[in-house]
């Protein structure tokens, strides 16, 4: 017979840890969404995620660097499932609320370094071909026209490039963008 392993952290030491830090979790949460109804919502889908993954705590010390990650987790998720549904609803991108210099919302500042950086492996990992064509279009601002000049190809090879392209791209990056980051 295989023994189980014992939890590292049992169900009464979490729930002291999430009394202990509810505070500073709510602070955290506050900070991602500044809305006080999301963070009473967010709080409680924190605790559940916290008593159902339990058994992923390897280190019993590293519980509340493990609960501030979730926290965060959870933030993001939620800023994401609201930027869709506004696309969803309106069928546009929702309009940037702060009023910052560049126009960028809090969370712009917060994921951007991150899709950045994804956007840029994603793009490495392309062939070159479909590469081209997508920095072409993005950087330059070149129509499908001017692409086929600029790579002496016909305007048919452009499309179905850009296509694959944005379409394996769209692939490497849905668990980014899907909220599974």
């Amino acid at each position: 017979m295989h023994a189980v392993a014992a939890p590292v952290m049992l169900v009464p030491e979490a729930t002291d840890l999430l009394a202990r830090e509810e505070g500073g979790v709510r602070r955290v949460l506050g900070y991602y969404v500044r809305d006080h109804a999301a963070v009473d919502d967010l709080w409680q889908e924190v605790s559940l995620r916290v008593l159902r993954r339990l058994h992923t705590l390897e280190q019993p010390g590293a519980a509340r660097g493990w609960l501030y990650q979730i926290a965060r987790n959870a933030a993001m998720d939620w800023l994401r499932r609201c930027d869709r549904a506004v696309v969803r609803a309106t069928g546009e991108l929702p309009e940037p609320t702060a009023t910052g210099q560049d126009g960028r919302t809090p969370i712009d500042d917060v994921l951007s370094a991150e899709r950045i950086s994804a956007v840029r492996r994603a793009l490495a990992e392309l062939p070159p071909s479909q590469r081209e064509a997508i920095r072409l279009r993005i950087e330059e601002g070149l129509d499908h026209v001017q692409i086929a000049e600029r790579l002496g190809i016909n305007r048919q090879a452009v499309e179905v490039r850009l296509c694959k392209g944005r379409a394996a791209l769209r692939e490497r990056l849905a668990d980014i963008f899907e909220g599974d980051l």
